[in-house]
């Protein structure tokens, strides 16, 4: 029996793209530096902040990843709640199944709080309580604890291979949804329990369970 469900936020329960490419953007800018493509900054979506910053070769990532988080917390207006996100999460509640966030923000509660998500969350883990980022099973782990929950009785729901593996890590089922960051193809490769195109299959996947 399924008693908790965790999700992924960035690609899954939230649409950050537009949003994160503009304030990296917006960081090289203020440094006065040329910013990189939209395209190169894609591919680094789901990677910790400051590892992002590195891989697009800004100066000094530490102080790049400092300076977005201060912008991206200013401009909740370029963030799209997940419209399948609403009619799940509510329904999850209503059946006392709880419900977490696992992402590799550092600063997640201060965004969720400016985000009108229909239900409160059950437990948000993100980079600032010191844990390894995905695809390190540690946040999902310690999810897992706080909720008294054992891993089989726990869905991880993610868009991007660092979801996947951090799950399976864990030892939890993973469901690998194809809308966010990583297309289905690359999700599929690191064999996902579930792969859907829609979060409305959650509620198949719950019956099967």
């Amino acid at each position: 029996m399924i008693k908790s469900v965790l999700f992924d936020l960035d690609g899954t329960l939230i649409f950050a793209e537009k949003a994160i490419i503009k304030g990296i953007q917006k960081c090289f800018m203020m440094y006065e530096l040329n910013p990189p493509e939209e395209e190169k900054i894609r591919k680094t979506i789901g990677l910790p902040l400051a590892e992002s910053f590195t891989v697009l070769q800004f100066s000094n990532p530490e102080e790049g990843a400092n300076l977005y988080r201060e912008f991206f917390l200013e401009q909740p207006e370029d963030i799209i709640i997940n419209p399948e996100s609403y009619k799940l999460l509510d329904h999850l509640v209503k059946r006392n199944i709880q419900i977490g966030i696992v992402t590799n923000r550092k600063l997640a509660k201060k965004l969720i709080d400016k985000l009108p998500f229909p239900v409160p969350f059950d437990i948000v883990i993100d980079l600032s309580l010191g844990i390894q980022p995905k695809p390190s099973p540690e946040g999902v782990l310690y999810a897992i604890t706080q909720l008294k929950v054992s891993p089989q009785e726990v869905i991880f729901v993610g868009d991007t291979h660092y979801d996947i593996i951090a799950g399976k890590s864990a030892g939890v089922s993973v469901v690998g949804y194809s809308q966010g960051i990583h297309e289905r193809e690359i999700l599929k490769e690191f064999h996902p329990d579930w792969m859907i195109d829609s979060l409305n299959e959650i509620f198949t996947i719950l019956e099967r369970a």
